[in-house]
Formats: C-alpha cells, structure tokens, sequence
C-alpha cells in the first residue's frame, strides 16, 4: 500500500491554524497583546491597577488625579552577581540581576543581558580570534520601558575550552498557554577533534525546573506545565537546570532561563479585568464516528475566591463564509467558578448536522466577590477532513517514508505528524534509518 505524505503534511499545516486559534482562545477576550521587552521600542504606556468597580464609582476627581505618572523613574540595579571569577571560552557564568524601582512597580521590572532576556542569566562567552572578548550590556527596564544600562562586571574568559557543554533549547507546545516541551542537547566542544577523546553516552537527564518541580527521564526532553505559577509580575523567570548522566557515570549539567509573560497580571493590572482560563482535554478536538466533535475544557482562575458567571454567549464561524453568527446565550451549567482546580465542562459540535461550522466560539463574563469584572474565552475546533488518495501527495523520498512507517507502527495509528516523527527521533526510535537523529533540533 502507498504511504501518503498529505496524512500527516496537509494536517499539520491544518493543526498549526487551529493551534493558533485555540491557543488564542486560552486568553481573555478582547485584550492587548502582551509588550515585548526590546530595548529599541517603547511599549504602550501602563496605567496603575484599577479599582474594582464598587470603589471606581466611589473614586472623586481629586482622588483620580493621584494616580502613578505618565513618565516613570528609571529603575535602580542594586548588584550583579557573577557566579565564577574566571571560565573557560563558552563556558557558563551565571550572571544575577537585583534591582528595584523607587515608585513601587518592582512588578513590571524586566532584563535583558546581552541577548538573552531575564535576570539570572547562563552567560556564555567566546573568544575572538585575537584572543580579545567583551563584555555585555544589561539593561533593566521598568514600567513604561524606561531603561537603566550597566556593563557586566569584568571577569576573565581563559584561552581554554570545556570538553562538553549541555544546551537546552525549549519550545511551546501546540494549543497550550503554558506548558513547554525542554531539550537537552551534550555538545562536544573542547574533544571534538580529539580523536582519542571517550564519547559521552547519556543514559539518562535528571531535569529541575525552578517552580518546585522536578523529574527524571532516559530521552533527552521533556514536557512541564508552568500553568499553576503565580502570576503577580509582568514577567516569570525560571532557571531550568538539566543534570545528564553518561554510562560510565560521568555528569554533566546545563542550565537555562525560561521566561513567560503573564496575560493574567496584565489583564488586571492595565484594564482591571480577571483572567478566566480554558485549559483543553486533550490538546487537540477528536471527532467520533457518530460525527459528533467532543472536547472537554478545564475553566479555573487565580482569585482566592469563587466567579460568578452572569453570561455565556456563543458565536460559529463558517469555513465558507467570511461573516460569522450573532452573539446566542447559551448554557453551560456554570453558576460560579470555584478557587483552585475550577471546573470542567465539556461542549460539542455535530458536524452532520452543521458541516458548514468551522469553530464554535464560547465567551463567558461575571464578576468575582471583590467586584472586578471576569472574562474568558475558548473554542471547539472541527478536526480536518481525514486524509484521502485525491487530497494527498505520495511520499517518494525513501528515509521519510520509512520514518512514517515506523511511526504507524509504534503509535498504532493509521496517520501521523510531523511532531510524533520528531518525538520518535528524539526517543532515538529512528536513529537506525538515516544514522543519526538529524531532526532531534527541529523545535
């Protein structure tokens, strides 16, 4: 039987939409999107956190006028830290930042060191050819972006290199918010054209995610849910850090800072709305043989205190369209949402009967018991059409289609993606068809 690239091809480019959608739908509704922290653009201009409403309406002209100011002080770098007084080339250095601002929006502080962002940073440097190096800048930026510059302290950089480094790369997974797919990569750096140098054979990666977490596997990857962090900042900072161990029990250890910014601090802090999160299960909507698309969604929020939900409403989008239905009040079965895990409700779409209803959108709105208006958002995708001869492209090239049969196999599915493909090879379950993981770095 011929294998067909278009059962994992065409759905792939079909799920990456539908990721960006859904994923989209995990914020609230109608809110800006998040500033980028870059030293060449100012971001839009924060106002201080609103009220609830209760005391917004108790709020007089003079009070008002008390608010933060338009142009706020630059923030103070109270100390760098710098891990090792002197390295090797390419060597890590952790570089601390600690600094503070003089009008209380410590909250809004955000770093950048050289060109890695965040404020307990890994630094790596490399000699030039002539043996010279320098140092990066750190720049510190407040609310509003005002910005604060200092040098990191000098410390020396030998002519050497270290036999190996671990370097870890991360990446978001698909129709998620928060949970990141880690991958740590033994580099040969000072052996590698030692051709008596003993290879390093991993065996297994005791990984520390910085949230008190931690976990052990034999692949050199892993997956973490960072959803439950506390979000009282613009910005999270986790330094990752991963210990991999070889065959004849050598170590070796890597680290990296993971940031991720926090929607549901800017939600309140710049318009005074609650965030309601939609956690999916699973991941991706499945359509059963009856046609019916099923998906269950986990509604929860950071409040210490139930939601109350005043309105739920719903819209369709139509694939042959480019209007979609009015606002309908629908029903749930939610009164409130509780602290904690919150609870799941589960919505469908039968496509039989509505084959023209791409995606189902479903906005609630209510009101915490402090009187700060809530808001969510989430959606019920329709899968894509199963792959068939006619919408399909035959796979010619002979290490692929072999890659994708494996995966069939090892999966026991009838079709499969890109990203099961990179799993495997990351598994190290195909490193015998092409004689080494050439995709394990895709992500």
């Amino acid at each position: 039987m011929t294998t067909r690239i278009g059962a994992h091809r065409s759905r792939t480019r079909w799920l990456g939409v539908a990721a960006l959608a859904a994923a989209l739908g995990l914020l609230v509704w109608s809110l800006r999107p998040p500033r980028v922290p870059e030293p060449v653009r100012a971001a839009p201009k924060a106002s201080a956190p609103e009220a609830p409403p209760s005391a917004r309406r108790a709020v007089s002209a003079a009070a008002a006028s008390k608010r933060a100011p338009a142009d706020d002080p630059a923030p103070l770098i109270d100390a760098v830290e710098v891990e090792k007084p002197e390295v090797c080339a390419g060597e890590e250095n952790l570089i601390t930042v600690r600094s503070h601002t003089t009008n209380g929006t410590d909250a809004y502080l955000h770093t950048v060191i050289g060109r890695h962002t965040g404020s307990r940073v890994p630094l790596r440097i490399w000699l030039d050819p002539d043996g010279s190096y320098a140092m990066p800048t750190i720049s510190v930026f407040g609310r509003n972006n005002v910005v604060s510059q200092i040098e990191v302290p000098r410390y020396r950089v030998k002519d050497c290199k270290p036999e190996r480094v671990v370097a870890i790369t991360h990446r978001l997974l698909p129709n998620t918010a928060d949970e990141v797919e880690l991958t740590a990569q033994v580099v040969d750096v000072g052996v590698k054209n030692d051709p008596d140098a003993r290879p390093f054979k991993p065996v297994s990666y005791a990984w520390v995610f910085d949230d008190g977490e931690s976990e052990k596997t034999r692949a050199p990857f892993v997956t973490h849910s960072y959803e439950r962090r506390p979000q009282t900042s613009l910005v999270s900072e986790f330094l990752i850090r991963v210990e991999v161990r070889g065959e004849a029990g050598e170590k070796l250890t890597g680290r990296a800072l993971l940031q991720i910014q926090n929607m549901t601090f800017q939600n309140l802090a710049e318009r005074g709305v609650v965030t309601l999160v939609a956690t999916p299960t699973p991941r991706f909507p499945r359509q059963d043989g009856d046609g019916v698309v099923r998906q269950s969604f986990r509604l929860w929020h950071h409040r210490d205190a139930p939601v109350r939900i005043d309105t739920v409403t719903a819209v369709r989008h139509y694939t042959e369209a480019s209007n979609s239905s009015p606002h309908e009040a629908v029903s749930l079965g939610l009164v409130e949402i509780p602290p904690g895990q919150g609870v799941d409700v589960e919505v469908s779409l039968d496509a039989v009967k509505e084959p023209h209803v791409f995606t189902i959108t479903y906005y609630l709105e209510g009101e915490t018991a402090d009187g700060y208006p809530a808001r969510g958002t989430f959606s019920l995708m329709k899968p894509p059409p199963v792959p068939t001869r006619e919408s399909s492209t035959p796979v010619r090239e002979p290490v692929l289609l072999a890659k994708i049969k494996r995966a069939r196999e090892l999966l026991a599915q009838e079709f499969v993606t890109d990203e099961d493909i990179w799993r495997l090879e990351r598994e190290g379950k195909m490193a015998d068809l092409d004689g080494s993981p050439a995709r394990a770095a895709a992500p």
